[in-house]
């Protein structure tokens, strides 16, 4: 019968000798490899498993049956259901082995477990089978997992991460900002903080008697902690705009909820009652 490894963290490796290999919550299946004569193919996952974080892995050694179903593939591409032994005769005819993989779809018990021990742990290959060391150029999850060893010193060398603008600054920004899409873009930034300042800061922008503009700034004072804020969104509603008078009762019953309710249902006003409407659901 072949000989199987699975490698696992250190920290598993008395579990598994009582209770053998589970098959996890969040995994398919016993992802493993067959014990060939080139140990590296055999053990190729080992440095790409342990960008997951786990300092130390372990080999699991374990029989199957060569006339037993396993799943089997290149990491990256659907995979077969067919014997381990034919699995076997295809690794062995590729001329690079690297990146495929088997998956065992059931547990493996703790009496077929031949013996777990240490391996080197700088075996195999890291990123991508054909990486050759090299680092990867993309910061995507995918490429560098949440979690991994120095994932997130790399992830920040391949794109640095960019400094928030400080809200004083996207004040000075507003007052000289000349397109209405560059103050939507600002009074975005400035929602994304809940924040204490007064409100009154962003009142030269209604000067602009932009429709647009006065939505967004409605908009943005649903962040606006602070005791001017209520004034400046009632004034708000008196708008000739649907949008902007929506946006408005909107970021009051956000911010003083059943409070303003009361009041805005007083007004009698089918923009404001579609707000309300909305914010109940």
């Amino acid at each position: 019968m072949p000989v199987l490894v699975h490698l696992a963290d250190e920290r598993e490796a008395a579990s598994i000798r009582k209770n053998g290999i589970k098959i996890g919550k969040h995994r398919k299946g016993i992802f493993c490899m067959p014990v060939l004569q080139n140990f590296y193919v055999s053990h190729q996952w080992l440095r790409e498993l342990k960008r997951s974080g786990a300092r130390t892995y372990v080999g699991v050694y374990f029989k199957f049956n060569s006339k037993d179903l396993v799943y089997a593939g290149q990491y990256n591409q659907e995979h077969k259901h067919i014997t381990l032994g034919e699995a076997i005769k295809e690794i062995m005819s590729l001329d690079d082995p690297l990146g495929y993989e088997l998956i065992v779809d059931r547990k493996i018990e703790a009496k077929e477990i031949e013996k777990i021990k240490i391996l080197p742990q700088k075996l195999g290959w890291r990123y991508y089978p054909s990486s050759h060391n090299k680092k990867p150029t993309c910061a995507c999850p995918v490429c560098i997992s949440s979690g991994s060893i120095k994932g997130k010193k790399l992830r920040d060398k391949i794109e640095p991460p960019v400094k928030e603008m400080g809200y004083g600054e996207a004040i000075l920004k507003l007052k000289t900002a000349e397109s209405e899409d560059e103050i939507d873009d600002l009074l975005m930034t400035i929602r994304r903080t809940k924040r204490r300042a007064d409100p009154s800061d962003l009142l030269f922008l209604l000067d602009k008697k932009s429709n647009s503009v006065n939505q967004s700034v409605a908009l943005a004072l649903a962040m606006y902690r602070h005791k001017n804020t209520r004034a400046v969104l009632l004034q708000l509603l008196t708008s000739n705009d649907n949008d902007t008078k929506e946006f408005a009762a909107g970021s009051l019953l956000k911010l003083y909820g059943q409070e303003i309710e009361n009041t805005l249902t007083q007004m009698n006003d089918w923009v404001i009652n579609n707000a309300i409407k909305e914010w109940k659901e």
